[in-house]
Formats: C-alpha cells, sequence, structure tokens
C-alpha cells in the first residue's frame, strides 16, 4: 500500500520565488500547487485537502494577514472559502522581519514565520518538521 504524497499549496505574487519554493519542495517529494495571489487561496483551500499553505505576507489584493484571516475565521459573505476553519498549517514567508508583523501574522493563524530570502535548508527543516 502506498502513501499518498503530501500537497503543499504555495501563494507568492513573485514568479521566481514561486519558482524556487515549488522546485524546492517538489524535489523534497511533495506535491505542489501554485497561487499568483492571495485572492485564490481561500477557494484552494475550500477544493483541497492541502498538506500545508506556504503564504507570502505582501501580496496585491487579498494580503497574507487577509487570507490568514478568512481561512481561519470564515465569513460565508466571502464566499467561496472554507465553511469552517482550516487547520491546514500555515508558513508565512516575508521580506518583513518586524517582529510585530511575525507576532500579528502568528496570532491569526500562522504555524511558523520565514524571512525572505529563504533559506532552502531552513525551509525543509520547518517544513519536515511540520509536517511529522
Amino acid at each position: 500500500m502506498s502513501k499518498r504524497k503530501q500537497t503543499i499549496l504555495v501563494a507568492d505574487d513573485d514568479e521566481s520565488t514561486r519558482f524556487v519554493l515549488s522546485r524546492t519542495l517538489e524535489e523534497l517529494g511533495f506535491g505542489v500547487i501554485v497561487a499568483d495571489d492571495g485572492a485564490t487561496v481561500p477557494e484552494l483551500i475550500a477544493a483541497h485537502a492541502f498538506d500545508l499553505l506556504i503564504l507570502d505576507l505582501y501580496m496585491p489584493g487579498l494580503n497574507g494577514f487577509g487570507v490568514l484571516r478568512r481561512i481561519r475565521q470564515p465569513d460565508p459573505g466571502f464566499l467561496p472559502a472554507p465553511l469552517t476553519p482550516s487547520t491546514v498549517p500555515v508558513i508565512v514567508v516575508s521580506g518583513e522581519a518586524n517582529p510585530a508583523s511575525i507576532a500579528n501574522a502568528k496570532a491569526r493563524g500562522a504555524t511558523a514565520y520565514l524571512v525572505k530570502p529563504i533559506d532552502i535548508d531552513e525551509l525543509a527543516k520547518t517544513v519536515r518538521r511540520i509536517l511529522e
């Protein structure tokens, strides 16, 4: 019996970051789906069983804080979105190293916070730790 491949959603508006993250995660053996904005993330979370979300904090339109609010505290007025709070672990990735932003992201339900530029070894360790 084969084990199901764990799937990670990567949401970042920067194409090169999406490429590096998705390529790295695929090389680690994960399935990866990418989103280039925050607005599509709640819909994707509602439609798929992701094992992990890697979320950029600052994207145009719906930013990472808004995404966390919508998936952790769904509002039926913002459908399509999860009808119940999503428990998918979230790693926030951001160029913002401000302690207030880190605390804010964690208060809204982020599991971990990594500062860009992403250290690939740190990313791999964090992903494995969360998914074990």
